[in-house]
């Protein structure tokens, strides 16, 4: 499965690479991007629609696909991507923008991060020079005290009790967890944990806790690798419920957004999409913000459940 966010985090990758090797073999390139060497000539091909704005033919990113055909030598050689390599130059606007969201972020950042934070504002202001560039002083809100306490009880190893909001229900729970660590993923703050509730690991959103308390009692060890993140913070187990949409163009944004199961092309540019379901709650919310232009293929119950809440909808407003 290959989504068009993957295929764009590929060619960025693969563009500084090739300028700095100045040819690799297509094999190579594609063990090094986790993909397969027909996947990695398809990303090649779009690349070639790349470049300036103008498009014209001396504008766009040129490859030597001749190369890649059967009997070629396999290497990949781009040319006319001499611009990548020029210096970023920031204006005022964009250097205050990026100063402001670095500020930003800084304010919430754990202690590992905050050296990398701190280089690239050092570095950002050494590229404006002496020109003036607008700061504000963001000061430290709730969440980066919550982030300071739960990562002192990563630290000390001890249990820590949550108030959460679960968004999906609407409801508050009170749990107690042993904190693994924090992750972040899509700008957004977890706590990875073993939840003493669900017994399961389970990743917290820093945002929706309402209270955290560290309890006397010593964190359980648990021999759990590293929290993968690379498709999202949102895991799909393989035992969870599948449902089939129809997503029509206004919609196919959901296959790039969600983790799917499989995606086929449908008619009039629709899109089939199967992915997995952890809370009914949620694919009925997902569901009403894509109307009209979803229709759910199967189950029955999902389908049957989307037209009683839509009816309740309407009924709100007749």
């Amino acid at each position: 499965m290959s989504s068009a966010k993957d295929q764009v985090g590929r060619l960025l990758a693969l563009v500084p690479l090739i300028r700095r090797r100045g040819e690799i073999h297509v094999d190579e390139a594609a063990a090094l991007l986790g993909v397969s060497p027909a996947q990695l000539v398809t990303d090649l091909r779009v690349l070639i629609f790349c470049g300036w704005p103008g498009w014209l033919p001396g504008d766009l990113i040129e490859v030597d696909l001749d190369a890649l055909e059967p009997g070629g030598d396999g290497m990949i050689r781009i040319a006319n991507a001499d611009y990548l390599a020029a210096p970023l130059r920031l204006s005022r606007a964009e250097a205050s923008a990026l100063l402001v969201a670095l500020q930003t972020l800084r304010s919430s950042a754990g202690e590992d991060v905050l050296p990398s934070i701190d280089r690239a504002v050092a570095k950002i202001e050494e590229a404006v020079g002496a020109r003036p560039v607008a700061s504000v002083a963001v000061r430290p809100g709730p969440q980066a005290a919550t982030r300071a306490t739960l990562e002192g009880a990563v630290r000390d190893r001890r249990q820590v009790g949550l108030r959460y909001l679960v968004a999906s229900r609407d409801e508050v729970t009170e749990r107690v967890v042993d904190p693994l660590g924090i992750v972040t993923d899509g700008g957004v703050d977890y706590l990875d944990a073993w939840c003493h509730r669900a017994d399961d690991r389970r990743s917290f959103r820093l945002d929706r806790m309402l209270a955290v308390t560290v309890l006397d009692t010593p964190a359980a060890d648990h021999d759990l690798a590293p929290l993968d993140l690379s498709e999202g913070i949102f895991r799909p187990a393989a035992d969870l419920p599948l449902v089939t949409l129809r997503l029509a163009p206004a919609a196919r944004w959901v296959a790039e957004y969600y983790p799917v199961e499989s995606r086929a092309e449908g008619s009039d540019g629709a899109l089939d999409v199967t992915l997995r379901v952890a809370d009914e709650a949620w694919l009925q919310r997902l569901l009403l913000r894509l109307t009209p232009h979803v229709s759910v293929l199967a189950p029955d119950a999902y389908a049957a459940a989307y037209r009683q809440t839509v009816a309740e909808v309407r009924a709100l407003y007749t």
